[in-house]
């Protein structure tokens, strides 16, 4: 099995005399997207400034591919591409005019590498188009090229979705998968748009008060095993009597149409074979899938967040 790409182990971070981060602790995998979510104030930003430099930990470790961000640096720094908020750029200058100035300064400034890169992010590479007529979605697109192109093996994107159209939204969502399928880039990524992230993250990381929540990482396929069980017959509410009868199935749910159970996987063909015992007409049953919007309000029921003290 082949070591984690970014390993973070026990980070702490203090400002004055509130702690914003207390012993921070996850991995990402080689091509993975991670999406990372908690409420404002939680310490999203703060743990991804210190990721890439920007802030320094009080404690703890950060490394990429073997390297130490202390005590390495240059090696560390030279392997991710970052956006954190907004991207910086120069009014006046084209997409490949902004490539080309910091292809000079990252030393891969061969014009074949800047329209390679413009290409991947959709962007035209022999468009005279200055930045201040961009749109939100291009503006971002092209934060998203100068973070990837000296070829990063990490790129690292805090709410990048902000302010997207939903054409801009689904534009940047085939951007990331093609990033990670395509170069084998691993990408983390922060955003309050939990549908963005349960589409194109492969794992979740949830993080309150500073602190990631134990046990509630969350895989895309896993979403799946969390889900409760469709049941809809000819008969519903004689079949939510009968169901909740039962000691096997720990909940029964009505809904507008259908019901909603939750009970062992093991137990569903005893489910079916109750109704058909019964006499009530089975229409559909099915895996109910629980939404990263319902998982996260079962870890958030409050919906905010305030710094450890």
């Amino acid at each position: 099995m082949r070591p984690p790409l970014l390993e973070i182990a026990g980070v702490n971070k203090t400002f004055g005399k509130s702690r914003v981060l207390s012993d921070i602790s996850f991995s990402v995998g080689e091509a993975e997207v991670v999406g990372f979510v908690g409420p404002n104030g939680a310490g999203k930003t703060t743990t991804m400034k210190i990721m890439c430099g920007l802030l320094r930990a009080d404690s703890g470790t950060v490394s990429l591919a073997g390297f130490d961000l202390r005590r390495q640096p240059q090696d560390f720094l030279a392997r991710v591409g970052v956006l954190i908020e907004s991207p910086g750029m120069f009014p006046s200058l084209s997409a490949g005019d902004h490539l080309a100035y910091l292809g000079r300064v990252r030393g891969c400034h061969e014009p074949a590498t800047i329209a390679r890169t413009l290409a991947a992010v959709g962007l035209a590479a022999d468009s005279r188009k200055p930045a201040r007529q961009f749109s939100l979605g291009m503006k971002q697109r092209l934060g998203i090229a100068m973070a990837i192109l000296h070829q990063p093996q990490l790129l690292i994107l805090d709410e990048p979705m902000n302010g997207l159209d939903p054409s801009g939204m689904v534009k940047l969502r085939e951007l990331v998968r093609s990033l990670c399928r395509d170069s084998g880039i691993s990408v983390f990524i922060s955003s309050h748009l939990l549908h963005e992230v349960e589409q194109v993250c492969d794992r979740v990381l949830f993080i309150r008060e500073g602190r990631l929540l134990k046990h509630a990482e969350v895989s895309a396929g896993r979403l799946a095993e969390i889900a409760a069980v469709y049941v809809r017959t000819g008969d519903d509410a004689a079949a939510c009597a009968l169901l909740r009868a039962q000691s096997f199935i720990q909940e029964v749910n009505p809904l507008d149409r259908g019901i909603e159970c939750r009970l062992p996987a093991e137990c569903v063909p005893r489910l079916a074979e109750l109704l058909v015992a019964a006499r009530i007409p089975l229409c559909e049953l099915g895996p109910r899938r629980t939404s990263l919007e319902q998982v996260y309000l079962t870890y958030y029921p409050e919906g905010g967040s305030q710094p450890i003290q």
